[in-house]
């Protein structure tokens, strides 16, 4: 049984994943904020709308989705302070496009408000099927604001992407949590407001407490707001526990702050940055000579393992993106974060091994035995013609596997 749910995996999961996943959820959100003036900035915000997170209707040969998208901008109150409401049609011609992490839409907002503390709530609904998805974000400044001498703003991160997206051509904004290099080279936007004049600003990146690399720079500012492009060389730096260090120096004041970041593995899905776990999370579709081979390998091995069964599995070889990857990992995440109750891990528990092999049910049927003892649920699995039922002896939402018996 293991075995055929482990090849109808590699045969069917980029094919169905559409219908298995509550994809709309599954959207990007991602906010920053740059200074304006020394009592203003501007928020800049970012939804990215992959043709996965839809529901695709075939209309005159073609393959359609409507969308609608919205970003607001809530004070401490809550109060909305600013809003903007986006709607489109997305049509392509292949089924294999609607079901595709690469083919996105994109969407910027630039908000300008008072310098203060906000959440941005990003929302998007299916127009056709009437599914929501929703994202916040809080943006705290309270320590910008409160500053003695001069502000200094998170760095902006940033990655080769083709167009203009509020920065320098083709430099689009990321996460500090997986930053993307560039030929070992990493880059990010300082800004800081200070006053008109000669200042001074060192910037260090710090690995594992040590000063791996720094530069100093000199200049003279024309205005309160000034701002600098970083590039930094990342191939001979120690990775972890990876910190900014920004220090300025103007007229005799001095100010500091750190920013911790992590530089995003090219080899492993997003939010996934330790090659042990993600190997162990692969042990669902590991052959038992692939599981042998990864036994004896040394811990400088194991990354080159990893890129290898993978490509192995690629169902696109001929794309950038491993798609049957980025759906396992993607069930991974899903799995930890709804199936982790009364286990060492969701994706460890058995409710999670069934979804990250076969992914969201067609329906379920949740019930309560006759002497009202214990919980049980069933999945149905209806383009393979299979059903599981997992019971909940002590009522602490431990589902365990009871029908059929694959151990």
């Amino acid at each position: 049984m293991k075995n055929f749910i482990s090849i109808y995996l590699i045969l069917c999961s980029v094919v169905f994943s559409q219908s298995f996943n509550r994809n709309i959820d599954q959207f990007k959100a991602s906010s920053f904020v740059r200074p304006v003036a020394k009592d203003s900035i501007e928020i800049l915000s970012f939804m990215e709308v992959s043709n996965n997170t839809l529901q695709f209707l075939k209309k005159d040969g073609l393959f359609e989705a409507q969308y609608e998208a919205n970003i607001a901008i809530l004070d401490s109150e809550k109060e909305k302070q600013s809003s903007q409401l986006f709607s489109d049609t997305i049509t392509v011609k292949k089924f294999g496009d609607t079901t595709s992490k690469v083919k996105k839409k994109v969407i910027t907002t630039a908000f300008v408000l008072p310098l203060e503390s906000y959440t941005v709530t990003s929302s998007l609904k299916d127009l056709d099927i009437k599914l929501s998805g929703k994202k916040d974000k809080k943006i705290d400044l309270e320590g910008i604001s409160s500053s003695t001498f001069f502000q200094i703003y998170n760095p902006i991160f940033v990655k080769e992407v083709k167009g203009l997206w509020g920065f320098d051509l083709n430099k689009f904004p990321t996460e500090s949590g997986r930053v993307i290099p560039s030929n070992d080279i990493i880059s990010f936007y300082q800004y800081v407001v200070l006053n008109p004049g000669e200042y001074n600003i060192t910037i260090s990146i710090i690995g594992d407490k040590k000063v791996q690399w720094e530069d100093s720079i000199k200049a003279t500012a024309n205005s309160s707001v000034i701002s600098h492009l970083v590039n930094i060389p990342i191939k001979n730096i120690d990775k972890r526990d990876l910190k900014v260090k920004v220090v300025v120096s103007q007229n005799r004041n001095t100010s500091s702050k750190s920013f911790s970041f992590k530089i995003k593995n090219n080899t492993l899905f997003d939010g996934i940055d330790n090659i042990d776990v993600a190997l162990a999370q692969m042990s669902y579709i590991l052959t038992s000579d692939e599981k042998k081979e990864l036994k004896s390998l040394k811990q400088s091995e194991k990354e080159k393992f990893f890129r290898k069964v993978w490509a192995k599995r690629d169902p696109v070889a001929q794309t950038k993106v491993n798609e049957l990857m980025e759906e396992y990992y993607t069930r991974v995440v899903f799995a930890e974060e709804n199936f982790s109750r009364g286990t060492s891990g969701g994706w460890k528990s058995d409710m999670g091994m069934i979804y990250i092999l076969l992914g969201k049910p067609d329906d379920l049927v949740r019930s309560m035995n006759m002497q009202g003892s214990y919980n049980y649920e069933t999945w149905y699995y209806f383009q393979i013609g299979e059903e599981f039922t997992f019971i909940d002896e002590y009522g602490f939402g431990d589902y365990r596997l009871r029908t059929p018996f694959l151990y």
